[in-house]
């Protein structure tokens, strides 16, 4: 279970580039953090109130990356890529 768990790291680690990588981590913060703030709610609603705000920064976090990304992407990377090398 430990080597499969490893092996799958390993290949996300080597597929993935660093943009996918950081998108992932907002999302999984943002589950984990609803997750936790929904058993909090069990035992202080206004707590768990709060701790979901945690979550709404992490998706918003997670949008502005995304937009940020994709327009220096386009405006920037590329045209970086494209451009011809000189001797």
């Amino acid at each position: 279970m430990f080597e499969v768990l490893k092996n799958s790291l390993n290949s996300w680690n080597v597929q993935k580039n660093e943009r996918q990588k950081l998108q992932h981590a907002y999302l999984a913060v943002t589950v984990l953090v609803v997750l936790l703030a929904g058993v909090i709610s069990l035992f202080n609603g206004d707590l768990g109130h709060n701790i979901v705000l945690v979550a709404l920064v992490a998706i918003v976090a997670y949008f502005v990356n995304a937009i940020l990304w994709n327009l220096l992407q386009a405006s920037l990377l590329d045209k970086l890529s494209t451009k011809p090398k000189r001797k």
